[in-house]
């Protein structure tokens, strides 16, 4: 138990204050057991003279859901971006987090008037032409209007709630404090690294241009889409409070209860947007992580739009690579594959439960395949992937848990639109035509071609590098040291590892020269023969020469 001088030291009154009232929520939501537990009873007068019995473990996460909405807005932020999170949370609790509420009664008209009037210094009637004063959305950050630009164009402005960076800064200043009390109690987590993770997530969101760029991005990214919808930002008339995108039209998929009714093609809908987000994911490396039912509509000219762009994930290109591959593993049922790729994402994976994973995982692929999102509770098969994450305690690098967790919320979506798809049948196609581009004809050749660039590089480098040394060994800078260790021992051995040597040296270069075989078969197959015969030629007459001196 942690003295309640040291617990408290340093603190100012407010923050004081503030974590009494967290201990208070938290007691009133049955976490007291918890407090107990992690020495934070000090937070309650007397508190340390109660005891209290755990909850039940099915109410856990709804608790908490109730907790982080007593909370406030920072602790709402956090609780969405825990639900992000599969390796941090039980699957349970994480479905139940998504449910989470970021509603909060509006601040009044006059005063978004005066941030919209500050940030883009100018009288909001000289930049709308109407702007209606009714709240359309109102969240902990901000809250969305309608508007008409003088051009008379349709926007949607979402303005920053005044006092959001202070109060979101006072919180996570506690957050952090929190973090570092309970870190050595909680040491499977690295607590201070995810308060830190979500700090810089919750700053990020503090700033409406990085939410812009995020928009911009997928815009550009989907050009070429004709049924993907991504609104258009209004840059003159955005700052880092105040955000304006092109209205758009549309139902929210949360809000179709029976989408085949209206008039809408479910089908090549549920297609399409299982088909988009792979192409974020395995073409631009770029994806929306957080596209629930509630952040995607379906326009009334039946194309699939999005919707609050703040939570981004973004890949390496060596990785897209991976996860292809590891998409590969799951179409074709390979476990071994799957939990290969992973640990080259950086999956921490113990050594001794590698068997037991392939196997719960070959059982969980064995009754998904073939059997569509409609004979299946998606959020059972959901929970079974995250259960595997989160009882074997993987640790999994923030953007792929975000990966995991999207790829989950978007059979959501599919199934919200069609539940008789079947989404490992619409990837399979998708996957398939990746690797083929990835592995094509001309993919190779341009590679080659910029591996033999890099390495002229260094060709034309080695000449400067080579006169370098001889001017150091000239003038005397350049020291060999050297020591005999067993030198009787080795002499018996030299010759035999000098063949061993020149052996590995032929069959490397004829290794490398495999990728300029390939090209010269596909362009120019005579010459391709030839020089094949040729190097077997050498190779054949050198393995000669090294048999006949032994």
């Amino acid at each position: 138990m942690l003295e309640k001088g040291i617990f408290l030291r340093g603190r100012r009154r407010k923050s004081i204050r503030r974590l009494v009232k967290i201990g208070q929520i938290a007691l009133k939501h049955g976490f007291g057991y918890f407090l107990e537990k992690f020495g934070l009873l000090q937070l309650l007068p007397g508190g340390e003279k109660q005891t209290f019995t755990p909850p039940p473990l099915e109410t856990i996460g709804r608790r908490l859901r109730l907790l982080l909405e007593d909370l406030g807005p920072t602790f709402v932020k956090v609780g969405q971006l825990l639900s992000v999170r599969p390796d941090l949370v039980p699957p349970d609790v994480l479905f139940e987090l998504e449910k989470l509420q970021d509603k909060v009664p509006p601040f009044p008209f006059e005063l978004a008037k005066k941030i919209i009037e500050e940030e883009l210094e100018r009288k909001i009637d000289e930049v709308f032409s109407h702007f209606n004063p009714e709240v359309i959305a109102s969240a902990s950050i901000g809250q969305v209007y309608e508007a008409f630009l003088k051009n008379g164009e349709k926007v949607a402005v979402k303005i920053q709630r005044p006092g959001s960076k202070e109060m979101i800064e006072s919180d996570l200043d506690l957050f952090f404090f929190l973090s570092e009390l309970l870190k050595e109690r909680v040491p499977f987590i690295d607590l201070v690294g995810v308060a830190q993770e979500f700090s810089d997530s919750l700053h990020r969101e503090l700033d409406y241009r990085i939410e812009g760029r995020h928009i911009d991005r997928f815009r550009e990214n989907f050009r070429l889409e004709p049924l993907i919808k991504i609104p258009i930002v209004y840059w003159n008339y955005t700052t880092k409070r105040v955000l304006t995108l092109e209205y758009v039209e549309g139902t929210k998929v949360s809000d179709l209860a029976t989408p085949e009714r209206a008039g809408i093609d479910t089908y090549s809908l549920a297609i399409k947007g299982a088909q988009a987000f792979m192409k974020q994911v395995l073409e631009d490396g770029f994806f929306h992580g957080d596209l629930h039912p509630a952040n995607v509509l379906i326009t009334p000219d039946g194309k699939i739009g999005y919707l609050d762009f703040g939570i981004v994930g973004e890949l390496k290109e060596e990785d897209k690579e991976i996860i292809t591959n590891l998409l590969s593993g799951i179409v074709r049922q390979d476990a071994e594959k799957i939990v290969e790729e992973a640990e080259k994402l950086g999956v921490e994976i113990p050594r001794n439960k590698i068997p037991q994973m392939k196997t719960e995982l070959k059982e969980i692929l064995d009754r998904y395949y073939g059997r569509t999102l409609g004979e299946l509770q998606i959020d059972i098969i959901g929970k079974e992937f995250l259960s595997l994450i989160y009882r074997h305690k993987l640790r999994i690098p923030k953007e792929y848990a975000l990966l995991a967790k999207a790829l989950i919320t978007i059979e959501g979506v599919a199934k919200k639109l069609y539940p008789q798809i079947n989404i490992i049948e619409v990837a399979k196609p998708y996957v398939y035509e990746v690797l083929r581009k990835r592995y094509s004809r001309e993919k190779m050749v341009k590679d080659l071609y910029e591996e033999l660039k890099k390495y002229s590089f260094y060709a034309i480098d080695l000449p400067k590098q080579v006169y370098s040394i001889l001017g150091q060994l000239r003038r005397g800078e350049m020291q060999i040291k050297y020591r005999y260790v067993g030198l009787e021992e080795l002499s018996s051995s030299i010759k035999e590892a000098s063949k061993s040597i020149s052996v590995g040296l032929v069959l490397a270069s004829l290794i490398f020269s495999l990728p300029l075989i390939v090209l010269l078969f596909n362009f120019y197959p005579l010459w391709g023969i030839l020089v094949l015969i040729f190097i077997l030629l050498i190779l054949s007459i050198f393995l000669f020469i090294s048999r006949q001196k032994s």
